[in-house]
């Protein structure tokens, strides 16, 4: 069985394994940067072919599958598909994501970790402030709009952060992105 079969490769088997333990997301999806031997980690996915992966994958381990099968199998099944799930919702998300590529580089960011840049909180109250005082639906657009606008921005220069392997400025660009994230959602209600 090689690190990332999900069934036994024996012609006279094919039952569910354990999940290995020491896959990355990245590999799990069977997406990022292919270098001959594992799917390297890489901000940029093809969102198309990640869902097409998930749902592929879900097909071939899904519980409901297993049920008629021993306990152990049906447990398998159970983490593989819990893997699986986890593994796609932290990718398809671009804060989760960074997240993640920061930890799999030992670089976290605590809950509560601020960003020390006066001129960004001042931007983010600012918006705070017009979202409080939209009395319509197409004011908070406008905020919501404006957040989108921000978020895509930092996106792209996350992205450029983690080709060039500069963790430190996606860790920073990351925790800007949860901030505008923030305005949005809060936007959109």
């Amino acid at each position: 069985m090689d690190r990332l079969s999900l069934h036994c490769e024996r012609a006279d088997c094919g039952a569910i394994q354990a999940f290995p333990g020491d896959v990355t997301y990245f590999e799990l999806m069977g997406i990022g940067e292919d270098d001959g031997t594992r799917n390297q980690p890489t901000y940029d996915i093809d969102m198309g072919e990640l869902r097409r992966n998930f749902l592929t994958l879900q097909q071939r381990v899904h519980p409901d599958g297993y049920s008629q099968k021993d306990q152990k199998e049906y447990a398998y099944a159970q983490q593989q598909s819990s893997m699986i799930n986890k593994a796609y919702q932290t990718l398809r998300d671009p804060i989760e994501r960074s997240l993640y590529m920061l930890e799999l580089n030992n670089v976290t960011i605590d809950e509560a970790e601020s960003v020390d840049d006066p001129e960004l909180l001042m931007e983010v109250l600012e918006a705070r402030e017009q979202l409080e005082g939209a009395s319509n639906e197409d004011e908070a657009k406008v905020v919501q709009d404006g957040s989108e606008a921000r978020m895509n921005s930092l996106v792209e220069d996350i992205s450029k952060a983690f080709k060039n392997k500069d963790y430190p400025l996606a860790k920073k660009l990351t925790i800007q992105l949860r901030y505008w994230n923030n305005i949005r959602n809060a936007a959109r209600y």
